[in-house]
């Protein structure tokens, strides 16, 4: 287990993930422009959360795709 931790307007939230999704979580928020050691603000956040939620709806896509695809053999 590893820690998770990041700062939201002044305040510091931690939590414990399993150590490959805390890994997977940390960078991510990096990469969504979050700052894992300072103070960030409310929609960096959001915006992470909004990237993540379409790369969620594309995955989702391509896998019904691929079953149609699968279905029709």
């Amino acid at each position: 287990m590893k820690n998770v931790g990041l700062t939201v307007c002044g305040n510091r939230y931690e939590i414990k993930l399993e150590d490959d999704f805390a890994d997977f979580v940390n960078n991510d928020l990096q990469e969504a422009g979050v700052n894992l050691y300072t103070d960030n603000k409310p929609d960096k956040l959001l915006k992470a959360y909004l990237r993540l939620a379409k790369q969620a709806t594309s995955y989702e896509k391509e896998i019904e795709l691929l079953i149609e695809t699968i279905d029709g053999l």
